[in-house]
């Protein structure tokens, strides 16, 4: 038997473990899938089990699949187009493949954006253009928060009919070129103990929460990579009648803009009549104890906001390493005195002063966030002054007629910060198969080839492809 493992039971690891339980010679194959948090059904929305776990930190997201783009001028969530040009969308839509068969069966039929919207989005586009501005949509197969854990759970029970080995509660600590070395993460008499796994080809995916480790580990065995920039800024939260008329063509809205200081500025992961989130890193799994800040939706329950990130591009130059500059951010604001997320309203930021926790009650906006995860200040304690100017600009670009409207206005509100971990560069092979250590290969968030569970998983099934190819 050739043995695969695979180290992270996300999108990414999940989808390539489909891809090989799938092929003609999956007989020939034994592939053991290992992630250091529990089954899906053991999860819960706690700090640790909604970052860890077989499904990933995807397992409690917003729960949107993006896989076509149809307007716009680049696909949505990958990189890949950086080793494999135009077949990006090849991949992308063996992923959407991928999840076909478990959505439809769960959650309803697969539907495209219809031409109405579609004539609707060409008219934001047109107005967008005007204003310098790109808008970006994409077909967005949501199903909600509350739904997610449940339909992943389809998947990793399938996955296990299949004859997939999923070990969970085994946090990878190294790797070699023959073996991988885990220590127990269980809370009893066996925690702590180390055991190994021979394989024959190695797939790691981590994801973002795991980049961190993975960067380490690549410094440490010298595999050739660099550093790709990262993404910092603030979750926005507004009116939801202030997008409506944006949410209503496509949930998941996609502006891109650039400061004349030449900053890259986007909007991601928009959470219409949603709530915003904490997520703490945990030191013991590989992360960082300090609090980011995100968005989700329910299929159900609803709020009268809608929230979404606005990030801002940050590339140091060639020498630099951009994600360990991120989290010296985030390890800022804890520094700061700061041990939950910051939360400002627009009007005080502008008038350069920090906002008042005794006059939360009276905003008309008010804040979807749980009041103990939230420090009301300034969010500017921490945050680089380019930055700050970075997203004062786009707020502001955004609300012209036709586009966010109304988003400026003094009652919006800033949680931060929110930091997407994605800023490693590694030298690979078009199947993502290292230069350096031969059938090493890598996927998803955490390697930085992907952003989003539909660009990771098809990153997953790129690289089992390539294991494929040597057989």
């Amino acid at each position: 038997m050739i043995r695969v493992v695979i180290v992270g039971a996300g999108p990414a690891g999940m989808a390539a473990a489909y891809t090989l339980s799938n092929a003609e010679k999956r007989h020939e194959l034994e592939v053991t899938l290992i992630d250091q948090g529990k089954r899906v059904e053991d999860r819960t929305n706690g700090d640790t089990d909604k970052a860890y776990g077989v499904s990933g930190v995807g397992a409690f997201s917003d729960g949107k699949f993006i896989f076509e783009t149809e307007l716009g001028k680049r696909q949505i969530g990958t990189n890949l187009g950086d080793l494999i040009g135009a077949r990006d969308r090849e991949y992308l839509m063996k992923a959407k493949e991928f999840f076909r068969g478990y959505y439809e069966k769960t959650i309803g039929k697969i539907e495209r954006i219809s031409e109405e919207r579609l004539v609707k989005a060409k008219e934001i586009s047109r107005i967008a253009g005007i204003h310098d501005i790109d808008y970006i949509v994409a077909n967005d197969y949501h199903i909600g928060t509350d739904k997610l854990p449940a339909f992943m759970k389809t998947i990793q029970d399938d996955l296990e009919r299949r004859g997939i080995r999923i070990i969970t509660e085994q946090r990878v600590i190294d790797f070699d070129n023959k073996k991988v070395y885990t220590k127990d993460m269980r809370k009893d008499a066996n925690s702590g103990k180390e055991e190994s796994y021979n394989y024959d080809f190695l797939l790691l995916a981590p994801g973002r929460d795991g980049s961190t480790w993975l960067h380490q580990k690549l410094d440490e065995k010298k595999i050739a990579h660099s550093s790709r920039p990262i993404d910092i800024g603030f979750r926005i939260e507004t009116d939801a009648a202030v997008i409506k008329h944006l949410t209503d063509i496509e949930r998941d809205v996609k502006f891109e803009l650039t400061h004349p200081n030449g900053d890259k500025i986007r909007t991601f992961c928009v959470c219409p009549y949603g709530f915003v989130t904490q997520e703490r890193k945990k030191p013991e799994f590989g992360g960082l104890d300090f609090c980011l800040v995100n968005g989700e939706s329910h299929s159900v329950n609803k709020s009268n906001n809608t929230n979404f990130a606005l990030l801002v591009r940050m590339p140091l130059r060639e020498e630099g390493d951009n994600a360990a500059w991120g989290r010296k951010l985030a390890e800022a604001y804890k520094e700061a005195g700061v041990q939950r997320i910051v939360l400002q309203r627009y009007g005080d930021l502008k008038m350069q002063r920090s906002s008042k926790p005794n006059k939360v009650k009276e905003w008309r906006i008010q804040p979807t966030l749980p009041e103990e995860e939230y420090m009301v200040g300034d969010v500017r304690i921490a945050m680089y002054s380019r930055i700050m100017d970075d997203i004062r600009y786009a707020i502001d670009r955004l609300s012209v007629p036709g586009l966010m409207e109304g988003l400026n206005q003094d009652s919006t509100l800033l949680y931060g910060p929110e930091i997407k971990m994605h800023g490693i560069n590694i030298k690979t092979t078009p199947y993502l198969e290292s230069v350096s250590m031969p059938n090493l290969y890598l996927a998803g968030d955490g390697t930085g080839f992907t952003r989003g569970i539909g660009g990771s998983s098809s990153s997953g099934i790129l690289a089992a492809e390539g294991i494929l190819s040597k057989l």
